[in-house]
């Protein structure tokens, strides 16, 4: 014999001792052999072995190991829990194989939660989220809110807001609640090319079962995005909608829709603002004014879509900046000092990208340009800069909502053209 040779070795038969050791306590259950458990349900009876199910399953070990009278029984009847559904779970106890078909997750699922089998449980969530489709989407995000299955839940809310189009045809669609209905048009990433989609969504839920339903038309209005839509049509819904037009709560709420239009002055006020949040709201880049060469000043404005990987020219400001500061609040950007090419600037603007239109603000006290600017709050503070005759240690804070300025506490040394953020 070779002594350098090792005269030990470890064999690892992890595998095959774990299938030869499933494949044995299978026989054993199929023959009815050393089985100390039967599972009943009606008048079918399962054969098992306790400690098999107890490794598997919180629910069986604390059944059998506890201080429940089922410890010591040999039998125990279920009543909450499908035949077939246990028949298959005890199957993949003893062979770690589970079939999940359309026909059986609905049985299966409830039978894995009860009995705490995350491996199952896990598994069929997989598969309704595979089948997921417009027409099935709301029923399963229900099944799923029912048994806690949270990612499954979330999965299905996520594709009815991202295929709200196809599902508002369904017949689940129109058979959903009022407050089930709310929750889904209220969402403010709902895939819809227009807020008009909404609308008419809400309108064929409603004639479904008019004379039960229309009593919550004023309530699902508040969650359409009034003001995203057109002046003409705002204007045709409420000449030509019977229903909008007989409810004094809806006459309001297009009423107020319409002041968006064609009163700018209040498009700033908080409700404004919540209704009109887009949805699905696209990140886009904008580069605002600058220089163009050594001695040209820009008004023009560029918007970014990196989904489309394009640029386009949006509505120009009304004074050209170079130096200037810029902040985003209430879903609106703020540009406020800076130079024009001839003179200091005071002045602030503001634009909507809902309108594509600019509106000239309160001006500053003072000019400044390489000032430094950062919302806090739904605030603008303005930092630093120079006045054109000296540089400032300043600051001011501008209230969009009452379009006001405010002095606050000066730094401590006098900054121009630096970097500020606000954290």
């Amino acid at each position: 014999m070779d002594h350098t040779s090792p005269t030990y070795m470890l064999a690892n038969l992890t595998h095959l001792h774990s299938e030869q050791l499933l494949q044995g306590l299978n026989l054993l259950r199929q023959h009815h052999e050393l089985c100390d458990i039967i599972l009943r349900v009606g008048d079918v009876k399962i054969h098992a072995h306790k400690v098999v199910l107890a490794s598997i399953s919180p629910y069986f070990k604390a059944m059998f190991t506890g201080n429940l009278s089922e410890k010591e029984n040999s039998e125990v009847e279920f009543q909450c829990i499908d035949e077939t559904a246990l028949q298959a779970i005890v199957e993949y106890a003893y062979t770690g194989t589970i079939f999940i078909s359309q026909d059986t997750v609905e049985s299966l699922l409830p039978a894995a939660n009860l009995l705490q089998i995350k491996l199952v449980l896990k598994e069929c969530c997989a598969f309704l989220e595979s089948q997921l489709d417009p027409g099935n989407c709301i029923g399963i995000s229900r099944f799923a809110e029912t048994y806690g299955c949270h990612d499954l839940y979330l999965a299905a809310t996520k594709y009815i807001c991202q295929n709200f189009e196809a599902v508002c045809q369904t017949e689940e669609f129109f058979e959903l609640t009022h407050a089930d209905l709310d929750e889904i048009v209220s969402n403010d990433c709902l895939n819809v090319a227009t807020e008009e989609t909404v609308f008419y969504a809400l309108e064929s839920w409603i004639n479904y079962d008019v004379q039960e339903r229309q009593k919550y038309l004023a309530q699902l209005l508040n969650s359409v995005r009034l003001p995203l839509l057109s002046v003409k049509f705002l204007t045709r819904l409420y000449e030509a909608n019977h229903l909008i037009r007989d409810d004094r709560t809806c006459k309001h709420l297009l009423n107020e829709a319409l002041k968006y239009h064609f009163m700018p002055e209040h498009r700033l006020s908080h409700q404004s603002v919540l209704m009109t949040r887009p949805r699905c709201a696209p990140k886009v880049l904008c580069a605002v004014g600058g220089k163009s060469g050594l001695f040209a000043s820009l008004d023009s404005v560029e918007r970014y879509d990196p989904s489309k990987d394009s640029w386009e020219m949006v509505a120009s400001m009304a004074d050209k900046r170079i130096h200037f500061g810029v902040g985003v609040m209430l879903g609106f950007i703020f540009v406020v000092g800076g130079h024009n090419g001839v003179s200091h600037l005071s002045s602030i603007e503001r634009y909507d990208p809902h309108q594509n239109q600019w509106t000239v603000c309160r001006p500053m006290k003072e000019p400044r340009t390489g000032v430094g600017a950062a919302v806090i709050d739904n605030y603008l503070y303005v930092v630093g800069g120079h006045s054109g005759s000296s540089y400032l240690n300043t600051v001011q804070k501008y209230d969009p909502i009452s379009d006001t300025w405010l002095d606050s506490a000066g730094m401590i040394y006098c900054r121009c053209n630096f970097g500020l953020t606000a954290l």
